[in-house]
């Protein structure tokens, strides 16, 4: 006969195996909140451009003006002087554009030569702006809004090709705006001026790179 003590140790050794728990380290969970996309832009401006930016219904308002003189300016030009006339899917593809600029004030509109900008797509994703011709040279960064529009933030240049003059270096030439798409292959961007109190409006229409200047 076989010794029934050593199965019997063996029996209880499998039964106490059988009965205990691995109990496993808690793990916590971690909610990672993302930032809206509007905090990156404001951080990134002065004050008192955030708050012309978000007080641009009001400027649209009072760059028109009132009754027959803002609708005839603002039937002259279509979408592009439309306060509501923003669409959606806002990015601007990196590439040559066209860009003509009309000035309102008081219910007033004064239209410049079209001259050349360029949208340059960097490798993390961002996106710069630069107006290439002419005397007025806004160049900067756009920034994603979650309201499907881009905020640029830049400076006015000192002459063509010079692009060293970043947003925040000289307060006196700094420019914020706000692009939207107005149309098909059409966009603008909105620069609230504040002395005077007027609207600089670019329209931007994408060209074939052959056609930009050297």
């Amino acid at each position: 006969m076989r010794p029934i003590a050593p199965l019997l140790v063996l029996i209880c050794t499998l039964s106490a195996c059988a009965s205990t728990t691995t109990r496993l380290p808690a793990v916590a969970s971690v909610t990672v909140e993302t930032p809206p996309l509007s905090q990156a832009w404001r951080d990134a401006a002065d004050p008192a451009d955030t708050a012309a930016l978000d007080s641009l219904p009001a400027s649209w308002t009072e760059a028109l003006g009132n009754g027959r003189g803002a609708a005839k300016v603002a039937a002259a030009e279509a979408a592009l002087l439309d306060p509501k006339g923003k669409l959606d899917h806002a990015a601007l593809p990196p590439g040559s554009y066209n860009c003509r600029v009309v000035r309102i004030e008081r219910g007033r509109s004064r239209g410049f030569p079209t001259q050349f900008c360029f949208v340059n797509g960097e490798a993390d994703g961002r996106l710069n702006f630069n107006k290439q011709t002419g005397t007025d040279l806004p160049s900067g960064w756009l920034y994603a809004d979650e309201n499907d529009r881009y905020i640029f933030l830049g400076a006015q240049q000192r002459r063509p090709g010079d692009n060293s003059l970043a947003y925040g270096s000289d307060r006196s030439r700094d420019i914020a705006g706000v692009v939207e798409r107005i149309g098909p292959f059409k966009w603008r961007l909105v620069v609230p001026r504040a002395s005077p109190k007027a609207l600089w409006v670019y329209e931007l229409t994408p060209v074939p790179t052959a056609q930009q200047p050297g």
